[in-house]
């Protein structure tokens, strides 16, 4: 191996004053299997050192020849198994082309614009998939450190509801916030609570709104007001499943199209011949 490590470097070192290398050269054996040069090449980054390269190149090598000589042992070994190995490898390698020619045909064909009628068509249509698993809430919530400026004028800032107080609160939590929200999104109670340091075990009694709470740990100040509350159970808010309807307009024009596409192909093949289904079975020519 010392010896064909040696190579290997006067190898790479040359093919770093060449464009290319002739695939002529062979770095390693196994039964009828070789290992060119070229291949071993096109495994390692043009960007390494030498040292680097040669090192890399010995790891490529003893892999390579560890993988055949398994395979040759699991090929021999195997017998019995080796006609359902060849199947499902057989069946893996039609999926896979199948697979990577529809994704191919999406991306060309898929029309990815959705209306906001289409949104709100398939929000109303499908009201039982959108009920909340959880509470939601919109709150103001500021997360700071001990030493931040202005404190007690955060507090009042979170308890109004007038533009210029939440305008106020906003540039603050822009400037001194570890983390804020404002009352514009709803959020889920339990992504809340991982936000705070308490636990709470009823959520009901906690809930509350116009509730104002602050909280200390040893690194930073907390404070939450609480501005509107809707129960788990009940409708999720459109603007909250904003995405998830997207994204599930899109799948379902996705199997619409390879639907599409599938049965075009067989109709197609069908009147050129080149597929036939049989009423009877037949003797294959």
């Amino acid at each position: 191996m010392r010896g064909l490590l040696y190579c290997v470097t006067i190898l790479l070192t040359l093919a770093s004053c060449k464009e290319e290398a002739s695939s002529a050269f062979i770095i390693a054996k196994v039964g009828g299997e070789y290992l060119s040069y070229s291949e071993l090449t096109s495994m390692i980054p043009n960007d390494l050192t030498l040292e680097d390269s040669t090192e890399l190149a010995s790891n490529i090598i003893q892999n390579w020849m560890n993988e055949e000589l398994m395979f040759g042992k699991a090929q021999f070994n195997l017998v019995s198994e080796q006609t359902d190995i060849e199947e499902q490898v057989e069946k893996y390698r039609k999926e896979l082309f199948i697979f990577e020619y529809e994704k191919e045909l999406i991306n060309q064909k898929l029309d990815t614009n959705i209306s906001d009628e289409e949104i709100i068509k398939f929000y109303n249509e499908n009201q039982e998939i959108f009920q909340l698993k959880d509470y939601i809430l919109k709150v103001r919530y500021t997360k700071l450190l001990p030493n931040s400026p202005d404190q007690d004028e955060v507090i009042k800032w979170m308890k109004k509801d007038d533009d210029e107080s939440k305008d106020y609160l906003l540039d603050y939590c822009h400037k001194y916030a570890v983390n804020c929200y404002t009352d514009t999104n709803w959020v889920f109670f339990n992504q809340l609570l991982r936000q705070l340091p308490i636990e709470v075990y009823n959520k009901e009694s906690f809930l509350r709104k116009g509730k104002f709470v602050q909280f200390t740990d040893a690194d930073h100040l907390y404070y939450l007001y609480v501005i509107d509350i809707q129960s788990k159970n009940t409708l999720s808010p459109l603007e909250l499943e904003l995405d998830r309807i997207q994204g599930l307009i899109l799948n379902s024009r996705k199997i619409e199209l390879l639907n599409t596409i599938r049965r075009s192909v067989y109709r197609d093949a069908i009147r050129k011949g080149n597929a036939e289904k049989y009423d009877e079975p037949q003797i294959k020519e």
